[in-house]
C-alpha cells in the first residue's frame, strides 16, 4: 500500500511539475491548425508550425490592451498575409482558441494590416500560461475603433485553430 501511495504522489509531482512549467513552442512544433472548407467535399487541412508563421513577413507593434499592463511589443503576421498565402479572399473565419473560445466574422472585414496574429510578446514566444501560442491583436493605440467591443472580442488568445468556409 505504502509503495502504490508513493508512486501516485511521484505521479502528482511529476505532473504538477509539467503543468507549471511553462513550455516553449519549438519551431518545428504545430501551433496553428486551419481547416479550409470550400464547398466541396472535403475539407482541406493545413497545419503551420512557428517555423512556417516565422517564415511569412515579420510585423512588430507597441500598444496597450486592456488585459495587460503598460505598452507591449507584438510580433506575428497580418492576418491578411496568411489568408493571402493561403490563397482566400472571401468567406467567413472562425477563429478558436484552446479553452474553446470562439469568434467568426466575414474575411471582407478583415483589413490589411489590422488584425496582427502573434506569436511572440515583448520579444519572447509566448506559451499557453503567456496567451499564446497565438494571440490575435490589434494596435489599439493607433486606432479608437479598436478600442472597442467588436475588435476587444475579436482579440482572440490562445488561439490554435482557424475555420474558414467559402
Amino acid at each position: 500500500m505504502t509503495r502504490i501511495l508513493a508512486g501516485f504522489l511521484l505521479f502528482a509531482c511529476v505532473l504538477a511539475t509539467a503543468y507549471v512549467t511553462p513550455v516553449r513552442s519549438e519551431p518545428d512544433t504545430v501551433v496553428l491548425f486551419i481547416d479550409i472548407d470550400d464547398g466541396d467535399s472535403e475539407t482541406h487541412h493545413v497545419e503551420l508550425t512557428l517555423k512556417d508563421l516565422q517564415a511569412l513577413p515579420v510585423t512588430q507593434f507597441a500598444t496597450t490592451t486592456i488585459w495587460t499592463n503598460g505598452p507591449q511589443v507584438f510580433s506575428g503576421v497580418w492576418l491578411s498575409t496568411l489568408l493571402e498565402h493561403l490563397e482566400i479572399t472571401s468567406g467567413v473565419i472562425e477563429l478558436q482558441a484552446i479553452n474553446d473560445y470562439r469568434v467568426s466574422f466575414p474575411i471582407e472585414q478583415i483589413e490589411p494590416k489590422g488584425a496582427l496574429l502573434a506569436y511572440q510578446r515583448n520579444g519572447n514566444v509566448m506559451t499557453a500560461r503567456e496567451n499564446g501560442p497565438l494571440w490575435l491583436v490589434y494596435d489599439y493605440d493607433s486606432d479608437p475603433e479598436y478600442r472597442s467591443e467588436t475588435y476587444y472580442s475579436r482579440s482572440i488568445w490562445q488561439l490554435d485553430r482557424i475555420s474558414i468556409s467559402r
